[in-house]
């Protein structure tokens, strides 16, 4: 055995021994990297996330009585005394549904466009400094001037790979008989969405630092991940977590609006709301910081070992 050979077993064995420190060393390493570059992470918080997250809040206070209207008439359908007053109802339920197809793609191209360039700005920044070079606005700008063919490719390759993985698990479990059955082919569901969630998103990263695009870029991110599998898993699940609560917060706080009530109150409930908003577009921008600095660990381990398989002694 060379001594290349013991030195990558020894490795092994110590991120063996050190697999649940993973994931918290790479979250350090993203908030040194996050502090150190704050006046940089800020501006492009305030140029694109922050309206981003403005927009899907718009979008789903704008949504939310729509879809309420869509479920309630869904609902008398299924009641409806004869066939005629149930076609009527899901008419009247289609015009609805169609109304908020149509408003969703309204804000879907700045929401899109907002995202792309976030992503961008802040996967380059973070790459930057992790390569010990000075990041600036001025250098994120000229990233995304340089790569947004590659990643807009690639999210598109994303959403289609996403939007068939999740539904086929959701399939099996509606057409699973018993609620025995349902509940761990749904938890299966889940874990498998959350995985996923970590492969694409470090293919996005791939192909914005490298020469890759598509389902390649997919494909390098899911061949980076091998050995750090359950460290990407658990930064993806912690990263959805922490989103969900905060966009649960902001429609819990929507729903229970009441304009009848004292005016001190609403202003509270609005300043809270206004403060989850800001703070979603910050989960945003650290969560990019994170999975580029996951991407980093994943291709030095990838870099070593490929050096030590090839390499002579």
């Amino acid at each position: 055995m060379t001594e290349k050979q013991k030195m990558l077993e020894r490795d092994d064995e110590f991120s063996q021994e050190n697999w649940c420190l993973a994931p918290l060393t790479t979250l350090l390493t993203s908030f040194k990297i996050f502090q150190r570059n704050l006046k940089l992470f800020s501006s492009i918080f305030a140029l694109t996330t922050l309206p981003l997250s403005l927009l899907l809040c718009s979008l789903s206070l704008s949504s939310h009585p729509m879809m309420s209207q869509i479920y309630h008439l869904e609902a008398l359908a299924m009641v409806a005394p004869t066939r005629f007053e149930a076609r009527q109802v899901l008419k009247q339920s289609r015009e609805e549904a169609l109304s908020l197809l149509r408003l969703k793609a309204l804000y879907f191209v700045p929401c899109y466009v907002l995202s792309l360039i976030a992503t961008v700005m802040a996967v380059s920044s973070t790459a930057v400094s992790l390569s010990g070079k000075r990041a600036s606005l001025s250098t994120a700008v000229t990233a995304v001037k340089a790569t947004w063919r590659r990643p807009l490719v690639t999210s598109i390759c994303v959403y289609a790979i996403m939007l068939v993985c999740i539904q086929v698990p959701r399939m099996l479990a509606a057409l699973l008989s018993t609620a025995a059955l349902r509940l761990p082919a749904a938890v299966a569901g889940a874990v498998l969405e959350v995985y996923l969630m970590a492969v694409v998103s470090l293919g996005l990263v791939v192909s914005i630092v490298e020469e890759r695009v598509g389902l390649d870029a997919v494909w390098a991110g899911s061949d980076l991940m091998e050995g750090r599998k359950f460290c990407g898993w658990v930064l993806s699940g912690l990263l959805v977590v922490v989103s969900g609560a905060i966009s649960g917060e902001i429609k819990r706080s929507t729903d229970g609006e009441d304009s009848s009530r004292a005016e001190w109150t609403v202003a509270m409930g609005l300043g809270n709301k206004a403060g989850m908003i800001c703070l979603f577009g910050l989960v945003v921008v650290w969560s990019y910081v994170v999975t580029t600095v996951f991407y980093s660990e994943c291709r030095k381990r990838h870099v070593t070992s490929e050096h030590i398989d090839y390499g002579t002694v």
